[in-house]
């Protein structure tokens, strides 16, 4: 590898504010190591693919990417390189082609071995060594807002969800280096926060499990300079009164809700193993109306689940209807590696999926519109 000053990177990133997080932390290392970063990838010798494999489409996409590039050093980092890794892609057609791999949590490794061309062609690079700066690592900043990872990885194992599998169980990280990282963004001039994690209301620290999600809201709506504070993505069943609570009165922390339902259905919620029934979610969402009218709530929708009848699908619209949410994501169902959903015959047809997503998009923008009236 040439001398590691004339080295322009570009990293692009797929998927979800985690992703785009992760890749903001490993630009700030790279600069740290004498890199320059670049704008674009044709003007960049290394190209690092950060990558997401919630969904099927999202990995066809990364592979369609790479195949594409020519003459420059690739790097696959991200969920979909533990997939590649534990020989979660079919066949892996395009491994040949990456110089290194690197999983999530070797996510700070990558500026110190791409600096010191250690690792493995074509393998599993080893980890580089720690930064003495990693508390640093805990923050990305944008022109208006600080992300804060408060924790990495998820425990839940929803059947369809292939994020403990590549991200791994939750790791919370210290309620300390959380604060510290919010007072440093502070002061670089930054007054909004948004915290991130896979099940992010679930938060306790971990030297002191009295420090939960509440209580970290709390203490950082105290910070001086903070003016509002974020979150995704909660989940519902870990909503409590407490959050409710001080989303309802305290002015510094958003009243934008995005709370993942999935399914209508009860035999859907029990299959995808989500830990609550329809009934269940009504009720919160009614509680977080009545404690603070003014919220807004959106919401992400999987249609297509293996079992999913006309019926099920019927009462995902319900639903929609009842709790009139402001806005939503929908996806078809995709088989991931490794869940347990895999195991699951995927007997909903793709043109069915199609069909139901198109439908739950024009029965939310009814919704919408007659809301506006």
């Amino acid at each position: 590898m040439e001398d590691k000053k004339s080295q322009r990177v570009y990293v692009k990133t797929y998927g979800c504010q985690m992703n785009f997080h992760d890749s903001g932390i490993l630009r700030e290392g790279l600069k740290k190591k004498g890199f320059s970063i670049s704008s674009s990838a044709a003007e960049a010798d290394i190209i690092i693919f950060n990558t997401c494999s919630v969904r099927e489409h999202a990995e066809q996409k990364v592979f369609s990417d790479i195949g594409r590039v020519k003459g420059k050093t690739v790097v696959l980092a991200g969920c979909l390189a533990t997939q590649v890794v534990k020989g979660g892609r079919k066949g892996k057609k395009t491994a040949p082609r990456l110089d290194f791999y690197f999983t999530p949590a070797e996510l700070n490794s990558i500026p110190d071995i791409l600096a010191g061309g250690a690792g493995t062609r074509n393998g599993l690079p080893q980890p580089g060594s720690k930064n003495p700066d990693d508390a640093s690592f805990n923050r990305d900043i944008s022109e208006k807002t600080g992300t804060i990872k408060i924790s990495e990885g998820c425990g839940n194992f929803c059947s369809y969800c292939i994020v403990p599998y590549v991200r791994g169980t939750e790791k919370p990280v210290l309620f300390d280096e959380i604060i510290n990282s919010a007072k440093k963004i502070v002061k670089e001039g930054i007054n909004d926060i948004l915290l991130l994690g896979q099940n992010v209301n679930s938060y306790h620290s971990p030297d002191d499990p009295g420090k939960d999600f509440s209580y970290l809201l709390k203490s950082l709506s105290e910070i001086k300079g903070i003016k509002k504070i974020g979150f995704i993505s909660p989940h519902p069943r870990d909503f409590n009164d407490k959050v409710i609570g001080l989303i309802a009165g305290n002015d510094k922390i958003s009243k934008s809700i995005h709370l993942p339902l999935q399914s209508g259905s009860d035999k859907i919620l029990s299959s995808m193993k989500r830990g609550y029934t329809s009934k269940d979610y009504i009720a919160l969402a009614e509680r977080l109306r009545k404690a603070c009218p003014d919220i807004t709530l959106s919401t992400d929708i999987i249609v297509g689940f293996p079992g999913e009848t006309d019926e099920d699908f019927n009462m995902t619209l319900s639903l929609l209807e009842k709790i009139g949410f402001n806005s939503i994501f929908g996806f078809k169902y995709s088989v991931r590696p490794f869940t347990e959903a895999s195991n699951f015959p995927d007997d909903v047809p793709l043109e069915k999926k199609k069909e139901r997503l198109q439908v739950l998009f024009e029965k939310q923008n009814m919704i919408v519109n007659k809301n506006r009236i």
